[in-house]
């Protein structure tokens, strides 16, 4: 399966076609800078130094040209007032000494690359019937976002007199609009 992302105006699968000619292009460089070595020096060995050194060179633009295609890289950022909703799964009282009560939940499945930072507002919606209570309980100390599985784990300061109970759904925006943009 391609898919058909943008990278720098090119999809995917021609960006990996740009990569696999570039790999191509430096093995090319690398056989044709070591046959006129060898043709150079008639017979004299050249050191292992200086094929370490441009073995390494190529390596490391090979690794180079890898790491711009980085899948991850091409996800887009969320659009403002996307929720994350994840469910609380540990509370702590203190962890150390001087610490205040804290949340932790986490969830997967995330297709986009979220833009949470620490002191964004963590809500609980309830609905009860038709309608719906959108309430803060909470302010982000901790995110961590694993790429891989996309998967986002938040820890969170209760707000006062909010109860959270492990086993509650919470949520957070996973691109908020800056406090800045919010008062124009």
């Amino acid at each position: 399966m391609v898919a058909d992302l943008p990278m720098s105006g090119l999809s995917v699968s021609r960006a990996i076609e740009a990569q696999i000619a570039i790999a191509s292009r430096l093995w090319s460089d690398f056989w044709i800078a070591r046959n006129a070595a060898l043709q150079g020096r008639k017979g004299r060995q050249t050191s292992a130094l200086a094929w370490s050194c441009l073995l390494g060179i190529c390596l490391a633009a090979g690794t180079a040209a890898a790491q711009s295609g980085d899948s991850q890289n091409l996800l887009s950022l969320a659009t403002p007032g996307t929720p994350f909703t994840f469910e609380v799964i540990e509370s702590l009282d203190a962890a150390y000494l001087g610490d205040t009560p804290s949340h932790m939940g986490r969830d997967g499945g995330l297709a986009v690359r979220p833009n949470v930072s620490l002191g964004d507002a963590v809500y609980r919606t309830t609905r009860t019937g038709e309608q719906s209570n959108t309430v803060r309980v909470g302010t982000v100390t901790r995110v961590k976002w694993e790429r891989v599985s996309g998967g986002l784990t938040v820890e969170f300061d209760p707000e006062p007199l909010q109860r959270i109970a492990v086993g509650d759904e919470v949520w957070i925006d996973l691109n908020p609009i800056p406090a800045s943009q919010n008062n124009r």
